[in-house]
């Protein structure tokens, strides 16, 4: 990121400039993730969850329909979903 100073611009609104500019390019949240190595989930846990995330999907959208959906009944629901799928 580099920042200009524009004629009579204090310094504080460069600095201000300045954060606006890393803050949209999102240069802080990608250092601190790179900060530490984290493992590639497998093949299978990336499966399993892909699995979960549709079930979820069609059972909130089926909970929506029957006018039903509240997050007490999707909690138990979702527990429901993943004693089926043993996950």
């Amino acid at each position: 990121m580099e920042v200009k100073r524009k004629p009579n611009e204090s310094t504080g609104s460069l600095m201000r400039r300045f954060s606006r500019l890393v803050q949209q390019a999102r240069l802080l949240v990608r250092a601190k993730k790179s900060k530490y190595f984290t493992k590639k989930p497998t093949e299978r846990v990336e499966k399993n969850r892909a699995i979960m995330r549709e079930e979820l999907r069609s059972l909130r959208k089926r909970l929506e329909r029957l006018g039903k959906y509240d997050e007490e009944t999707f909690d138990e629901e979702k527990k429901k979903v993943k004693q089926k799928l043993g996950l």
